[in-house]
């Protein structure tokens, strides 16, 4: 019984692939609805305290997530080494700061319009709401 269910569930490292490409599909996903669905124009600040803004592409969302759920499930994997008693309840804690930092942009950019600002605080949040319980789900508890 015991190897059919380790067969059964998926290997951490499956796993956190799987939550990693789930992150870049929901927010491909959400920029899609607004944007061509909705008619968003998504646009970021083009930095702290500017009033102007540039266009968020999709390939960039895309690649960012991408990029930000390797480096999180790289910093998970870290933590498991060295704080293996910690690891899980460390990584949330980051994480979770990382999202609430990350929203900064979203509230309080200059120059976004309503809809462009909704839709990006929901692609942040998207983000740490599939990463955050998708990668602690294997790691080691504390």
């Amino acid at each position: 019984m015991s190897d059919t269910l380790r067969t059964s569930r998926p290997a951490p490292a499956r796993r956190r692939a799987l939550t990693a490409a789930a992150a870049v599909v929901i927010t491909a996903l959400i920029w899609v609805i607004a944007g061509p669905v909705f008619g968003v124009d998504i646009r970021v600040p083009d930095g702290p305290g500017s009033t102007t803004t540039s266009e968020l592409p999709l390939l960039n969302v895309v690649i960012s997530v991408a990029v930000l759920s390797l480096a999180g499930w790289g910093l998970l994997a870290l933590l498991e080494r060295l704080t293996p008693a910690r690891a899980r309840a460390l990584w949330i804690g980051i994480a979770s700061a990382v999202v609430l930092v990350s929203l900064l942009g979203p509230l309080f950019g200059e120059g976004l319009s309503a809809g462009n600002r909704l839709t990006l605080i929901c692609l942040h949040l998207a983000v740490g709401a599939v990463l955050i319980p998708g990668y602690t789900r294997g790691a080691v508890r504390s």
